[in-house]
Order: structure tokens, then sequence, then C-alpha cells
């Protein structure tokens, strides 16, 4: 099993491991630097790391006790053996190895938590078979790595409003919680949506998705969805696996499949919700939280990268567009009134009513014609219209998802809406992904970065644009001004 650092943090990676009881070594790259974390039934009991800085040589020369000399003599040997030489000959006490290995270790984590870039690979073959073993407090690790992790990957990791979460029903006490961390836990005496539980803890949204996820990450909560890495099979004769993908069951596929049919064919908000045009506000949201706790996209996590997640992302994103415009009051009094028009366009002008080119009455999508949809939204993009540009785009998407510039444009759209930026990101860096010599998508990505105050982000974009392409003068002048921002 592998994968990249960029989908699974290592954080998630030890949650996952510990919380699945698995045995095996955790190999990660990070170009020039390489790190191995080793696991027996779920516990982290070892990591290496290839940094000189990080070997057990350079921490043994830290002891009074032990000279250069002594180090000499044991030869150029691996550091457990090394270890076990120093402890043999009474040269280092038991309680100086288990500090110094604990020290060495967390170190170690401490460093690769905070990878952004880079790969994973797990072997549950290579197992851990030195008599060394260090305990640490790993949950408490993974929740100081939560509040140090880069603010765009704990946001990505938030995509449903909808999801539960709840305290974890055997978790102990832990010392150390900063306020918030206090606060939220405080919060959940009953199992909460993630909207709600941010809503009451009274933190900005970013301050409250760290929280959470530190204190997810640590055990502390659990949450509905997690994005797992690993898949396993449950014992044999077992009626229920509940690690198998709900994509695996043909039922669901078919329900997923209508799903996203219905969502097609759908000529306004209200058809999409399936409601009727005087619903009310709490009809509305029963209506969302109903179809998010059902088909929102990272429920089906494990099919990322594949044409039914792309069209299942796209037809959600159809879903949470309908559901704010119909819950602000005065957007669905325009909305409304549009709609109207239309309807009363298309009954008298049956033949032309194809021909409107109001935002809501484009509804010529045809997958078998991405090209034209892409032109399309491009031209609405231009002309200010911008949930055309979102469904037309977006059908060009799911026709051809491998397509970087349809990415790219509907990333474009969909960061237009401010709701929406979240996604926006997602199909901008598949743009980038696809297609990592063109700078254009960089600095698209880029001026959505600075939209949502992710200066340093927007830097390293923009730098890298310009790499690519040193005379492109809109990068260099978004550069300029990022970084006086950052200052």
């Amino acid at each position: 099993m592998k994968g990249k650092l960029t989908d699974q943090p290592l954080a998630e990676l030890v949650r996952e491991i510990s919380s699945k009881s698995l045995s095996g070594t955790l190999r990660l790259k990070n170009d020039p630097v390489q790190s191995a974390v080793y696991f027996s039934e779920g516990e982290l009991v070892f990591a290496a790391s290839n940094l000189r800085t990080l070997r057990l040589r350079a921490y043994l020369e830290k002891l009074p006790s032990i000279t250069p000399e002594t180090l000499n003599k044991a030869g150029n040997v691996p550091d457990l053996q090394l270890l076990s030489i120093l402890k043999s000959q009474n040269l280092i006490r038991v309680d100086e190895v288990d500090v110094l290995l604990a020290s060495l270790v967390t170190d170690i984590l401490r460093m690769a938590l905070l990878w952004e870039d880079g790969t994973w690979e797990f072997d549950q073959r290579a197992r851990f078979a030195e008599e060394f073993r260090v305990r640490l407090r790993v949950p408490n690790l993974l929740r100081e790595a939560a509040h140090r992790v880069p603010e765009t990957l704990v946001v990505s990791r938030f995509l449903n409003p909808n999801e539960i979460f709840a305290r974890a029903p055997k978790s102990s006490p832990i010392k150390g919680l900063l306020e918030a961390e206090s606060l939220i836990l405080s919060r959940l005496d009953e199992p909460m949506i993630l909207e709600n539980l941010v809503a009451v803890s009274g933190l900005r949204d970013r301050e409250a998705f760290r929280i959470i996820y530190g204190l997810a990450l640590s055990g502390c909560i659990t949450r509905e969805y997690w994005h797992n890495a690993f898949r396993t099979e449950a014992p044999k004769g077992a009626p229920d696996n509940k690690e198998k993908d709900s994509l695996d069951r043909p039922d669901e596929e078919v329900d997923l499949e209508q799903f996203l049919n219905r969502i097609n064919r759908a000529d306004d908000y209200y058809e999409i919700l399936d409601l009727p045009l005087k619903a009310e506000a709490a009809e509305l949201k029963e209506a969302y939280y109903k179809l998010a706790r059902r088909y929102h996209p990272d429920r089906f996590h494990l099919k990322s990268g594949t044409a039914l997640h792309t069209n299942l992302v796209s037809a959600f994103a159809k879903v949470t567009q309908a559901y704010e415009t119909l819950m602000n009051p005065s957007a669905r009094a325009s909305y409304d009134v549009t709609l109207e028009k239309k309807r009363a366009f298309s009954s008298a002008n049956p033949k032309r009513a194809y021909a409107s080119r109001d935002d809501e009455a484009d509804f010529d999508y045809s997958a078998e014609n991405p090209e034209h949809n892409y032109r399309e939204g491009v031209t609405a993009i231009q002309q200010g219209r911008i949930n055309a540009a979102i469904n037309h785009l977006g059908a060009a998407v799911r026709a051809v998802p491998s397509e970087a510039r349809y990415r790219a444009q509907y990333g474009r759209a969909l960061a237009a809406n401010e709701r929406m930026r979240r996604l926006a990101e997602t199909e901008l860096q598949e743009a980038v992904r696809l297609d990592p010599k063109n700078p254009a998508y960089r600095i698209i990505l880029a001026e959505l970065f600075i939209d949502l105050g992710f200066h340093r982000r927007a830097q390293t974009e923009l730098e890298r644009a310009l790499v690519i392409d040193r005379n492109s003068s809109t990068a260099d002048a978004l550069l300029r001004k990022v970084k006086k921002r950052i200052g």
C-alpha cells in the first residue's frame, strides 16, 4: 500500500494504523530525507531517519557518560546494534536508553508530521524485531501537529458541513488541553454536525477546524468520515464488512447513478432539492442535510480520481448552490423571478426556449459535446454569468475529467462563488497535477489563495509559475503584491 502525503498526511496515517491495530513499517520519502515508522499491532514502537542530525549517534554524543573514544571503539555499526553494545558494557543505563530513544523518535515524528509533499509506503511484512521499543504519547504528538500544519491542509479535511462528530466513548482524560480544545469537548454532550459544532464553538471557522482536527486525530472525538488509506478485510464468516467501500454494494452504486441522473435532468434548484416552489426554510435544510449525508463526495473518498467521483463532486456542487441560493431570502426572491420569466418564455416560445441567455436557462449541457460546454463556460465567465459557467464547465469535466483546461476553468468559475472555494481549490490542484508545466493554472490557483488569505501558498504557486515562464508579467505583478502583504 502506498500513496502521497498530500492525499494522506502522516498524522492521519498514524491514526488509521493505530485504530486498525496494524503491524508493519511505514516508509516516508520527502527528497532527500527519508524516514521509517514502525508499528506493532497499532502501537508506534520506533522511528528512524537518514538525516545525520536525527541519527542515534548524534544523540549519544550528547550524553556525558559517552565519549567519542567509546563510540569509535564500537565501530561503524547500525544504531540499535551500537546501543546494544553500550548497554551490554554497562556504559548506558536503562532509564537513559528510554529517555534517549523517546527524544529521538519524537524529533523524527515532529519533522515528518509537517511534511506537505512526499510519498509513503506501508509494508505489513516488514516487522520491527529489535529489543528497543519506545513508549510515546502519540495522541499528544498528533494534536500538536494539527496546530502546526498549514491551514489549507486543515480546511481541506472538512468539506462536508453535515459530517457528524461525537465525543469518543472511551477517551481517557488528556492533560494539557488548550482552552479552545476543552471548549469544543464541552459542547459535545451529544453527536453534532460540523456546521453546528463550529457555530457553538464561538471560534472562526478555520480556528475551529484546526481544534476539531487535532481532537479527532488524537481520538478525543470521533468523526463520521476519514480519508482512509487502508482497506482491511473482515474476519471469515463475519456478516458485515464495515471497512468495505460502500460502492462495492451494487444497490448503492445504482442509487448513486440514479442520483447523478436526477441532478443532471433537473431544470431548476427546486428540482435539484426535490422540493415544491413554496418549500419553507426548514424543509430546505432537511432536504439538503439528507442529500449531504447520503451523497456527499467525502463518503466516497476511496473513489477519488475516478470519473464517478468527479461527477459526484460536480453534482453536489449544484446541490450546495441550490441550497445556499434558496436559503437566502433576497437571492431566492431574485431567483424565483428569473425562474418565472424562464417558464413563461418556454411556454410562449417552446421551439426557441433553448436560446435564452439567462444564467439559469443555459441547460444545453450535453456530455456528448464537452468542447462546446467548455467554450460556453469560458464565455459565461467573461460575461459574469457564473452559474451558467459552473454548469457548462461542470458538464465538460464530467465528460472528460482528465482534461486539465476543463478542470482549471471549472475551478476558476467555482472560485467566483465564495461558498464553493474549497471545491475550486480541488479542481485547480487537479488541473496543476494534470498539466504541471502550465503557468496559467498556477496563477489562477494563486489568485484563489490570495482571496482566501493564504499568501504564502500563493507566493509558492507564483514563484513556480515564474520558473516555468520567467516573462509572465501577471505572475510577477501578483508576486510583488503578495510579498508586500506578507511583509
